[in-house]
């Protein structure tokens, strides 16, 4: 990446020539955010209490050097594919 920012640098670019570069290369990584992060997930009414196995499973304190942001990336990658 820092030799295509040295190559970048070094191209007679104007000041709209590089926000129109800027412009597509935000854009493209926001279409991508998009993209990971596309996911319906379901609505549950309001009172809705799941069984006392699910709260179980799902509740409670985390396991001891949990990284929350691993496994969410973890998460996005398997679904992306």
């Amino acid at each position: 990446m820092s030799h295509l920012w040295s190559y970048l640098q070094g191209l007679p670019m104007t000041s709209g020539e590089q926000r129109w570069l800027a412009d597509r290369l935000l854009a493209a990584s926001e279409e991508k955010q998009v993209q990971k992060h596309d996911v319906t997930l379901p609505r549950l009414p309001k009172d809705f209490m799941p069984s006392a196995e699910v709260l179980a499973l799902s509740c409670g304190p985390l396991p001891e050097g949990f990284d929350v942001d691993k496994e969410l990336e973890k998460m996005w990658e398997e679904l992306a594919q």
